[in-house]
């Protein structure tokens, strides 16, 4: 009964050395286990700089609305050709991995979520004026990101015309 008893408290104090030395190790040296991680430490990052254009108020709807009366009167530089280009290079690095390279919703990415992204040469997304497709490319939905603070006004009228050339096709 003593050995048993030895061996508890022998095993019990050689175990809390195994952890007060894991824990000097870790709080101590730079090296340990974990230490400098972003997942530990977010708070001693930058904060990154909120963009000027972030509306921030109860109104923003209304401003958006306003913002994007303006964005289809103006008429994008360059050819149709170049512009569709453009399109087809920015679809290719914004959207492909969701909707596909074919554009029908099965992209690698996108295949694992659910509901698959949208068929963009569906009869749905023809639906969509040129103004509620670059509302969801840019502000999102329920199921889409919103990709306006990663892809400029330009590459979204881009990628919406490229679209439309597809959806075009026999």
């Amino acid at each position: 009964m003593k050995q048993v008893l030895f061996l508890a408290v022998f095993a019990l104090i050689a175990l809390t050395g195994v952890y007060a030395v894991i824990t000097l190790y870790d709080s101590t040296l730079k090296a340990g286990r974990m230490n400098q991680t972003p997942v530990l430490r977010p708070h001693e990052k930058p904060q990154l700089i909120m963009d000027k254009r972030t509306i921030v108020s109860h109104k923003s709807e209304a401003l958006i609305k306003e913002k994007m009366k303006n964005i289809f009167s103006v008429t994008v530089t360059g050819s149709a050709q170049a512009m569709l280009v453009k399109g087809e290079k920015d679809y290719k690095s914004f959207c492909s991995h969701c909707h596909g390279n074919n554009l029908d919703g099965l992209g690698t990415v996108g295949q694992s979520f659910f509901p698959l992204p949208a068929n963009l040469t569906g009869e749905n997304a023809a639906k969509l004026s040129d103004k509620e497709l670059f509302a969801v490319i840019s502000y999102g939905s329920k199921k889409t990101p919103a990709l306006a603070s990663s892809m400029s006004v330009e590459s979204r009228y881009a990628v919406i015309r490229y679209i439309r050339s597809m959806q075009n096709k026999p």
